[in-house]
């Protein structure tokens, strides 16, 4: 896709409506007209380490409902001809900024994580899933960690074994009160 169709296709908004984007340094803004088309959850190869994340989290749109409203000086890009896509980036802080596939033409993908505010569409898609990582949170339960405020982590699971005689002759030999508890 080129940068310059961005900016001559601001075709008109049903909303009336747009929300906007932008990378870390604020160099680059990309604005789209709400709502999104759609959103999901990226596991692929290519986008962890285009992010350097466990995922990518993406929200599609049609690229006449797209725009880059400031900064297109600042947009650089790599094209993998391998899958045949193109990635934008801003070329002061490294920001992913689009996501573009030859087999979609009429649609860019952009980062979720650019936008502060509502898209529209909420992720309940997940892309490459088999690709998941056994490192990646998965949703397990957290817990704030003691003396790091803001830190949770996940609890371990207990790994509790049965208990067995040789366990209540221990107790039964080392601690008075247990002796009693035993006994009963």
């Amino acid at each position: 896709m080129k940068l310059e169709s961005l900016n001559e296709r601001a075709a008109s908004n049903l909303s009336g409506r747009q929300v906007s984007g932008r990378c870390l340094c604020g160099a680059v803004e990309l604005e789209i007209d709400f709502p999104a088309f759609w959103a999901w959850h990226d596991h692929s190869a290519a986008s962890r380490r285009a992010h350097g994340a466990a995922y990518a989290t993406y929200i599609g749109c049609w690229r006449k409902r797209a725009r880059v409203a400031k900064g297109r000086r600042s947009i650089a890009r790599f094209e993998d001809a391998k899958t045949e896509s193109t990635r934008s980036f801003c070329s002061r802080c490294g920001t992913p900024l689009l996501y573009e596939r030859k087999r979609s033409p009429h649609t860019v993908n952009i980062p979720r994580a650019l936008f502060t505010g509502r898209t529209g569409r909420e992720p309940h898609y997940h892309v490459a899933i088999e690709e998941l990582q056994h490192w990646a949170y998965t949703g397990n339960r957290l817990v704030p960690l003691k003396g790091y405020p803001g830190v949770v982590w996940e609890r371990p699971k207990s790994r509790r074994r049965p208990r067995e005689i040789d366990d209540l002759e221990f107790l039964d030999r080392r601690v008075p009160s247990a002796r009693a508890r035993v006994v009963r």
